[in-house]
Protein backbone atom coordinates (compact mmCIF):
# COMPACT_ATOMS: atom_id res chain seq x y z
CA UNK A 1 0.00 0.00 0.00
CA UNK A 2 1.45 3.41 -1.12
CA UNK A 3 0.55 7.21 0.30
CA UNK A 4 0.23 8.16 -3.13
CA UNK A 5 0.88 6.84 -6.66
CA UNK A 6 1.30 8.94 -9.81
CA UNK A 7 0.83 7.84 -13.04
CA UNK A 8 3.54 9.95 -15.71
CA UNK A 9 6.61 11.54 -14.81
CA UNK A 10 6.26 14.77 -16.65
CA UNK A 11 7.02 18.52 -14.85
CA UNK A 12 3.03 18.33 -12.89
CA UNK A 13 4.24 14.24 -11.81
CA UNK A 14 7.66 14.95 -10.97
CA UNK A 15 6.35 17.81 -9.02
CA UNK A 16 3.64 15.87 -6.97
CA UNK A 17 5.99 13.16 -6.81
CA UNK A 18 8.47 15.57 -5.27
CA UNK A 19 6.22 16.92 -2.41
CA UNK A 20 4.12 14.14 -1.23
CA UNK A 21 7.44 12.30 -0.95
CA UNK A 22 9.20 15.13 0.87
CA UNK A 23 6.20 15.32 3.53
CA UNK A 24 7.09 11.81 4.26
CA UNK A 25 4.44 9.77 2.26
CA UNK A 26 5.89 6.98 0.36
CA UNK A 27 4.97 7.42 -2.99
CA UNK A 28 5.18 5.01 -6.82
CA UNK A 29 6.23 6.91 -9.77
CA UNK A 30 4.61 4.86 -12.80
CA UNK A 31 6.04 6.08 -16.29
CA UNK A 32 5.27 4.30 -19.37
CA UNK A 33 8.64 5.66 -21.03
CA UNK A 34 12.02 4.84 -20.00
CA UNK A 35 12.91 7.96 -18.73
CA UNK A 36 14.94 10.37 -19.40
CA UNK A 37 12.37 10.39 -22.44
CA UNK A 38 12.27 13.12 -25.29
CA UNK A 39 8.96 15.03 -25.04
CA UNK A 40 7.90 18.10 -27.40
CA UNK A 41 7.85 21.18 -25.68
CA UNK A 42 9.56 25.15 -26.17
CA UNK A 43 11.12 24.83 -22.82
CA UNK A 44 10.58 28.27 -21.87
CA UNK A 45 10.23 29.24 -18.11
CA UNK A 46 10.79 31.65 -15.55
CA UNK A 47 13.93 31.25 -13.18
CA UNK A 48 11.99 32.76 -10.68
CA UNK A 49 9.29 30.29 -10.51
CA UNK A 50 11.20 27.25 -10.10
CA UNK A 51 12.96 29.18 -7.13
CA UNK A 52 9.79 29.90 -5.63
CA UNK A 53 9.12 26.38 -5.72
CA UNK A 54 12.12 24.02 -5.47
CA UNK A 55 14.60 24.70 -3.17
CA UNK A 56 17.71 22.68 -5.35
CA UNK A 57 19.45 24.78 -8.02
CA UNK A 58 18.40 23.97 -11.79
CA UNK A 59 21.60 25.41 -13.46
CA UNK A 60 22.69 21.89 -14.61
CA UNK A 61 19.87 21.64 -16.79
CA UNK A 62 19.44 25.37 -18.22
CA UNK A 63 19.65 25.33 -21.78
CA UNK A 64 19.72 29.19 -22.67
CA UNK A 65 18.95 32.01 -20.72
CA UNK A 66 16.89 34.61 -22.72
CA UNK A 67 16.98 38.29 -22.62
CA UNK A 68 14.64 39.41 -25.13
CA UNK A 69 11.13 38.64 -26.58
CA UNK A 70 10.55 39.06 -30.37
CA UNK A 71 7.27 39.54 -31.66
CA UNK A 72 6.69 39.24 -35.46
CA UNK A 73 3.50 40.05 -37.01
CA UNK A 74 4.09 39.67 -41.07
CA UNK A 75 7.54 41.85 -41.82
CA UNK A 76 7.17 43.66 -38.34
CA UNK A 77 9.16 42.53 -35.16
CA UNK A 78 9.54 43.95 -31.88
CA UNK A 79 11.61 43.29 -29.86
CA UNK A 80 11.97 43.78 -25.74
CA UNK A 81 14.51 43.33 -23.08
CA UNK A 82 13.84 41.42 -20.36
CA UNK A 83 15.81 41.80 -17.00
CA UNK A 84 17.71 40.24 -14.92
CA UNK A 85 18.35 36.62 -17.17
CA UNK A 86 14.69 35.95 -15.57
CA UNK A 87 13.27 33.31 -17.90
CA UNK A 88 15.30 30.69 -19.52
CA UNK A 89 14.83 27.84 -21.54
CA UNK A 90 15.39 23.92 -21.22
CA UNK A 91 14.88 20.77 -22.46
CA UNK A 92 11.89 18.26 -20.87
CA UNK A 93 13.55 15.23 -20.69
CA UNK A 94 16.23 16.68 -18.48
CA UNK A 95 13.92 18.70 -16.90
CA UNK A 96 12.01 15.84 -15.38
CA UNK A 97 14.27 13.44 -14.59
CA UNK A 98 16.06 16.78 -12.62
CA UNK A 99 12.65 17.42 -10.42
CA UNK A 100 12.41 13.46 -10.07
CA UNK A 101 15.55 12.90 -9.24
CA UNK A 102 15.23 15.06 -5.93
CA UNK A 103 11.82 13.54 -5.20
CA UNK A 104 12.79 10.59 -3.34
CA UNK A 105 10.10 8.46 -4.96
CA UNK A 106 10.37 4.98 -5.97
CA UNK A 107 10.06 4.81 -9.93
CA UNK A 108 8.89 2.30 -12.07
CA UNK A 109 9.64 3.02 -15.32
CA UNK A 110 8.05 1.49 -19.17
CA UNK A 111 5.28 0.07 -17.19
CA UNK A 112 2.10 1.42 -18.94
CA UNK A 113 -1.48 1.83 -16.51
CA UNK A 114 -3.95 0.21 -18.13
CA UNK A 115 -6.71 0.46 -15.58
CA UNK A 116 -7.55 2.78 -12.39
CA UNK A 117 -10.32 1.45 -10.20
CA UNK A 118 -11.53 3.52 -6.80
CA UNK A 119 -12.74 2.09 -4.03
CA UNK A 120 -14.14 4.24 -0.87
CA UNK A 121 -10.58 3.71 1.47
CA UNK A 122 -8.15 2.63 -1.85
CA UNK A 123 -7.13 3.24 -5.52
CA UNK A 124 -6.06 0.03 -7.34
CA UNK A 125 -3.75 0.40 -10.24
CA UNK A 126 -3.40 -2.22 -12.90
CA UNK A 127 -0.86 -2.36 -15.78
CA UNK A 128 -0.65 -3.94 -18.61
CA UNK A 129 1.89 -6.53 -17.49
CA UNK A 130 -0.60 -7.66 -15.04
CA UNK A 131 1.11 -5.65 -12.24
CA UNK A 132 -1.84 -4.29 -9.51
CA UNK A 133 -1.10 -1.48 -6.85
CA UNK A 134 -3.01 -0.19 -4.20
CA UNK A 135 -3.00 3.46 -2.71
CA UNK A 136 -4.33 5.99 -0.92
CA UNK A 137 -4.21 8.23 -3.55
CA UNK A 138 -3.74 8.53 -7.40
CA UNK A 139 -2.14 11.77 -8.76
CA UNK A 140 -3.20 11.44 -12.71
CA UNK A 141 -0.10 13.45 -14.78
CA UNK A 142 -0.27 11.09 -18.08
CA UNK A 143 -1.12 13.91 -20.21
CA UNK A 144 -3.81 15.07 -22.96
CA UNK A 145 -4.96 11.29 -23.17
CA UNK A 146 -4.96 10.57 -19.71
CA UNK A 147 -5.99 7.24 -19.26
CA UNK A 148 -6.74 8.04 -15.65
CA UNK A 149 -9.09 10.63 -16.73
CA UNK A 150 -11.08 8.40 -18.69
CA UNK A 151 -11.35 5.55 -15.98
CA UNK A 152 -12.24 8.30 -13.68
CA UNK A 153 -14.74 10.22 -16.17
CA UNK A 154 -12.89 13.30 -16.07
CA UNK A 155 -12.16 15.69 -18.67
CA UNK A 156 -14.94 14.70 -21.42
CA UNK A 157 -15.79 17.53 -24.03
CA UNK A 158 -12.56 18.61 -23.10
CA UNK A 159 -11.03 21.51 -25.79
CA UNK A 160 -7.40 20.54 -27.54
CA UNK A 161 -5.68 22.68 -29.84
CA UNK A 162 -2.71 21.06 -31.70
CA UNK A 163 0.84 21.29 -32.43
CA UNK A 164 3.72 20.62 -34.01
CA UNK A 165 7.31 20.87 -33.51
CA UNK A 166 10.93 20.41 -34.01
CA UNK A 167 14.49 20.06 -32.61
CA UNK A 168 16.21 22.26 -35.64
CA UNK A 169 19.85 22.38 -35.75
CA UNK A 170 20.53 26.07 -37.40
CA UNK A 171 24.10 27.26 -38.69
CA UNK A 172 26.05 29.55 -35.92
CA UNK A 173 25.43 32.12 -37.72
CA UNK A 174 21.73 31.85 -37.47
CA UNK A 175 21.96 31.27 -33.90
CA UNK A 176 23.79 34.47 -33.19
CA UNK A 177 20.09 35.89 -33.93
CA UNK A 178 17.79 33.40 -32.15
CA UNK A 179 20.48 32.80 -28.98
CA UNK A 180 19.22 35.12 -26.49
CA UNK A 181 15.25 35.68 -27.37
CA UNK A 182 11.93 34.21 -27.27
CA UNK A 183 10.39 34.19 -30.90
CA UNK A 184 6.55 34.84 -31.67
CA UNK A 185 5.23 34.99 -34.77
CA UNK A 186 1.82 35.89 -35.45
CA UNK A 187 -0.69 35.95 -38.60
CA UNK A 188 0.34 33.25 -40.30
CA UNK A 189 -2.88 30.83 -39.25
CA UNK A 190 -6.30 31.73 -37.46
CA UNK A 191 -6.13 31.02 -34.10
CA UNK A 192 -2.44 29.74 -33.63
CA UNK A 193 1.44 31.31 -33.68
CA UNK A 194 5.01 29.85 -34.29
CA UNK A 195 7.55 29.63 -31.54
CA UNK A 196 11.40 29.74 -31.93
CA UNK A 197 13.11 29.13 -28.66
CA UNK A 198 16.67 28.52 -28.73
CA UNK A 199 18.98 26.08 -26.89
CA UNK A 200 22.23 25.13 -26.39
CA UNK A 201 23.21 24.09 -29.88
CA UNK A 202 20.03 24.15 -32.06
CA UNK A 203 16.06 25.83 -31.83
CA UNK A 204 13.07 24.57 -30.59
CA UNK A 205 10.69 25.60 -33.48
CA UNK A 206 6.65 24.80 -33.48
CA UNK A 207 3.60 25.66 -34.24
CA UNK A 208 -0.12 26.03 -32.46
CA UNK A 209 -3.36 26.36 -33.34
CA UNK A 210 -7.43 26.05 -31.99
CA UNK A 211 -8.68 23.60 -35.33
CA UNK A 212 -5.89 24.02 -37.73
CA UNK A 213 -7.21 22.58 -40.52
CA UNK A 214 -5.76 18.74 -41.72
CA UNK A 215 -1.68 19.74 -42.76
CA UNK A 216 -2.44 23.28 -42.24
CA UNK A 217 0.15 22.95 -39.13
CA UNK A 218 2.90 21.49 -41.12
CA UNK A 219 2.43 23.54 -44.23
CA UNK A 220 2.70 27.20 -42.79
CA UNK A 221 5.57 26.03 -40.17
CA UNK A 222 8.32 24.95 -43.24
CA UNK A 223 6.46 28.19 -44.80
CA UNK A 224 7.59 30.10 -42.36
CA UNK A 225 10.63 28.50 -40.91
CA UNK A 226 12.33 28.68 -44.59
CA UNK A 227 11.69 32.19 -44.49
CA UNK A 228 13.75 32.95 -41.06
CA UNK A 229 16.39 30.75 -42.31
CA UNK A 230 15.89 27.65 -40.91
CA UNK A 231 15.68 24.47 -42.53
CA UNK A 232 13.25 21.78 -41.41
CA UNK A 233 14.34 19.31 -44.54
CA UNK A 234 14.63 15.56 -43.22
CA UNK A 235 13.50 16.78 -39.68
CA UNK A 236 10.89 14.47 -37.97
CA UNK A 237 7.79 16.93 -37.05
CA UNK A 238 6.67 15.84 -33.17
CA UNK A 239 2.86 16.51 -32.92
CA UNK A 240 0.75 16.92 -29.66
CA UNK A 241 -2.78 17.90 -28.60
CA UNK A 242 -2.47 20.84 -26.18
CA UNK A 243 -5.87 20.43 -23.71
CA UNK A 244 -7.33 23.89 -22.72
CA UNK A 245 -9.18 24.22 -19.13
CA UNK A 246 -12.61 26.10 -20.74
CA UNK A 247 -14.90 25.94 -17.96
CA UNK A 248 -14.80 25.12 -14.43
CA UNK A 249 -15.04 21.60 -14.04
CA UNK A 250 -14.36 18.64 -12.19
CA UNK A 251 -10.38 17.45 -11.54
CA UNK A 252 -10.82 15.09 -8.85
CA UNK A 253 -12.61 12.39 -7.09
CA UNK A 254 -12.12 11.77 -3.52
CA UNK A 255 -8.65 10.00 -3.95
CA UNK A 256 -7.56 10.64 -7.65
CA UNK A 257 -6.99 14.33 -8.94
CA UNK A 258 -5.79 15.25 -12.32
CA UNK A 259 -2.85 17.40 -12.74
CA UNK A 260 -0.68 19.09 -15.40
CA UNK A 261 -1.76 18.42 -19.37
CA UNK A 262 -4.39 15.33 -17.99
CA UNK A 263 -6.62 18.48 -16.02
CA UNK A 264 -5.77 20.54 -19.34
CA UNK A 265 -3.78 22.86 -17.60
CA UNK A 266 -2.12 24.42 -20.73
CA UNK A 267 -2.11 28.06 -21.01
CA UNK A 268 -5.23 29.05 -23.41
CA UNK A 269 -3.13 32.38 -25.19
CA UNK A 270 0.16 30.59 -25.57
CA UNK A 271 -0.21 26.98 -25.35
CA UNK A 272 2.72 27.01 -22.12
CA UNK A 273 2.64 23.94 -19.67
CA UNK A 274 5.51 23.91 -17.59
CA UNK A 275 4.83 26.18 -15.58
CA UNK A 276 0.79 25.16 -14.60
CA UNK A 277 1.78 21.87 -14.14
CA UNK A 278 3.95 22.46 -11.70
CA UNK A 279 1.84 24.93 -10.37
CA UNK A 280 -0.87 21.88 -10.22
CA UNK A 281 1.14 19.57 -9.04
CA UNK A 282 1.73 20.77 -5.95
CA UNK A 283 -1.79 21.97 -5.21
CA UNK A 284 -2.12 18.54 -5.71
CA UNK A 285 0.33 17.27 -3.92
CA UNK A 286 -0.79 19.87 -0.46
CA UNK A 287 -4.30 18.46 -0.68
CA UNK A 288 -3.74 14.87 -0.99
CA UNK A 289 -1.05 15.57 2.25
CA UNK A 290 -4.39 16.87 4.51
CA UNK A 291 -6.60 14.60 2.69
CA UNK A 292 -8.55 17.37 1.39
CA UNK A 293 -9.10 16.53 -2.05
CA UNK A 294 -12.75 17.97 -1.93
CA UNK A 295 -11.04 21.45 -2.40
CA UNK A 296 -8.95 20.76 -5.16
CA UNK A 297 -11.57 21.71 -7.89
CA UNK A 298 -12.13 24.81 -6.10
CA UNK A 299 -8.33 25.37 -5.87
CA UNK A 300 -7.02 25.20 -9.51
CA UNK A 301 -10.17 27.25 -10.48
CA UNK A 302 -9.12 29.95 -8.11
CA UNK A 303 -5.51 29.54 -8.96
CA UNK A 304 -5.37 29.08 -12.24
CA UNK A 305 -9.28 28.39 -13.90
CA UNK A 306 -10.18 31.80 -13.08
CA UNK A 307 -7.37 33.68 -15.43
CA UNK A 308 -7.39 30.90 -18.02
CA UNK A 309 -11.17 32.39 -18.67
CA UNK A 310 -10.44 35.75 -18.91
CA UNK A 311 -7.27 34.38 -21.66
CA UNK A 312 -9.59 32.68 -24.07
CA UNK A 313 -11.36 36.11 -24.09
CA UNK A 314 -8.33 37.85 -24.51
CA UNK A 315 -6.59 35.45 -27.04
CA UNK A 316 -9.65 35.74 -29.20
CA UNK A 317 -9.75 39.45 -29.16
CA UNK A 318 -6.25 39.07 -30.01
CA UNK A 319 -6.50 37.05 -33.03
CA UNK A 320 -9.41 38.81 -34.33
CA UNK A 321 -7.58 41.71 -34.90
CA UNK A 322 -4.16 41.48 -34.56
CA UNK A 323 -2.80 44.10 -36.48
CA UNK A 324 -4.80 46.54 -34.07
CA UNK A 325 -3.30 44.84 -31.10
CA UNK A 326 0.40 44.43 -32.58
CA UNK A 327 0.40 47.76 -32.94
CA UNK A 328 -0.85 49.25 -29.58
CA UNK A 329 0.73 46.22 -27.28
CA UNK A 330 3.56 44.75 -28.93
CA UNK A 331 6.16 47.56 -28.12
CA UNK A 332 4.50 48.77 -25.07
CA UNK A 333 6.98 48.17 -21.90
CA UNK A 334 4.63 47.54 -19.54
CA UNK A 335 2.66 44.67 -21.59
CA UNK A 336 6.38 43.47 -21.84
CA UNK A 337 6.92 43.33 -18.55
CA UNK A 338 3.48 41.83 -17.66
CA UNK A 339 4.29 39.11 -19.72
CA UNK A 340 7.14 38.62 -17.82
CA UNK A 341 5.53 38.64 -14.60
CA UNK A 342 3.26 35.83 -15.87
CA UNK A 343 6.30 33.58 -16.75
CA UNK A 344 7.07 33.77 -13.25
CA UNK A 345 3.71 33.20 -11.54
CA UNK A 346 3.49 36.61 -10.65
CA UNK A 347 0.80 37.57 -12.65
CA UNK A 348 -2.61 36.45 -14.56
CA UNK A 349 -4.36 37.37 -17.15
CA UNK A 350 -6.71 39.54 -14.57
CA UNK A 351 -3.64 41.76 -14.40
CA UNK A 352 -2.74 41.40 -18.52
CA UNK A 353 -6.06 42.48 -19.30
CA UNK A 354 -5.91 46.06 -16.80
CA UNK A 355 -1.80 46.75 -17.62
CA UNK A 356 -3.26 46.40 -21.89
CA UNK A 357 -6.50 48.77 -21.48
CA UNK A 358 -5.20 50.68 -18.55
CA UNK A 359 -1.84 51.36 -20.58
CA UNK A 360 -3.28 51.26 -24.17
CA UNK A 361 -4.56 55.39 -23.66
CA UNK A 362 -1.37 56.90 -22.67
CA UNK A 363 0.78 54.32 -24.84
CA UNK A 364 -0.59 55.61 -28.24
CA UNK A 365 -0.74 59.70 -27.17
CA UNK A 366 3.34 59.52 -26.48
CA UNK A 367 3.14 57.43 -29.55
CA UNK A 368 1.90 60.27 -31.76
CA UNK A 369 3.77 62.56 -29.71
CA UNK A 370 6.75 61.07 -31.01
CA UNK A 371 5.57 60.87 -34.71
CA UNK A 372 5.33 64.59 -34.33
CA UNK A 373 9.10 64.63 -32.76
CA UNK A 374 10.37 62.77 -35.38
CA UNK A 375 9.20 64.84 -38.43
CA UNK A 376 10.99 68.04 -36.42
CA UNK A 377 14.27 66.43 -35.08
CA UNK A 378 14.67 63.67 -37.15
CA UNK A 379 14.12 59.87 -36.69
CA UNK A 380 17.61 59.28 -34.76
CA UNK A 381 16.58 61.66 -32.00
CA UNK A 382 13.02 60.20 -32.22
CA UNK A 383 14.52 56.61 -31.55
CA UNK A 384 16.58 58.05 -28.88
CA UNK A 385 13.70 59.29 -26.92
CA UNK A 386 11.81 56.16 -27.57
CA UNK A 387 14.26 54.54 -26.27
CA UNK A 388 14.69 56.62 -23.31
CA UNK A 389 10.76 56.27 -22.66
CA UNK A 390 11.73 52.24 -22.54
CA UNK A 391 9.19 51.41 -25.32
CA UNK A 392 11.17 49.12 -27.16
CA UNK A 393 12.35 49.04 -30.65
CA UNK A 394 10.41 48.46 -33.95
CA UNK A 395 11.76 47.17 -36.50
CA UNK A 396 11.34 45.30 -39.85
CA UNK A 397 13.62 42.51 -41.24
CA UNK A 398 13.33 44.43 -44.40
CA UNK A 399 13.88 47.91 -43.03
CA UNK A 400 16.31 50.35 -42.60
CA UNK A 401 17.51 48.55 -39.46
CA UNK A 402 17.32 45.21 -40.93
CA UNK A 403 18.34 43.49 -43.68
CA UNK A 404 18.26 39.91 -44.90
CA UNK A 405 21.40 37.47 -45.25
CA UNK A 406 20.54 34.53 -46.83
CA UNK A 407 16.50 34.57 -46.16
CA UNK A 408 17.91 35.62 -42.73
CA UNK A 409 16.85 38.54 -40.80
CA UNK A 410 19.94 39.97 -39.15
CA UNK A 411 20.86 42.80 -36.96
CA UNK A 412 22.91 45.74 -38.04
CA UNK A 413 24.92 45.47 -35.21
CA UNK A 414 25.80 41.76 -36.05
CA UNK A 415 27.06 42.97 -39.28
Amino acid sequence: MFDAIVVGSGPAGATAAYFLSQAGGRVLVVEKARLPRYKACGGGLSVGMLGAHFPFSFDPIIEARVRRVALALGDRVVHTQLQNDSVCTVMRDRLDQHILSHSGAEVLQGVTVDRVEEDHDRVRVGTKDGRLFEARHVVGADGANSVVARAMGLRRGKLTAGAIEVEAPVEPEAMKVFEDALWFVFGELPLGYLWMFPKADHLSVGIGALHPRPGQLQATLKRVMARYGVSLEGMPLHGHPIPIYSRRERLATRRVALVGDAAGLADPVTGEGIRLAIKSGRLAAEVIQTDRLDRYNSLVFHHIGRSHALGLVLAWLFYTFPDFWFRVGAANPLVSHVFAEMLSDRADYAATALTVFGSTPGYMALEVVLGFLRAFLGPERARQLREAASLGTATSPMGPAWRTHGGLPVSRSEM
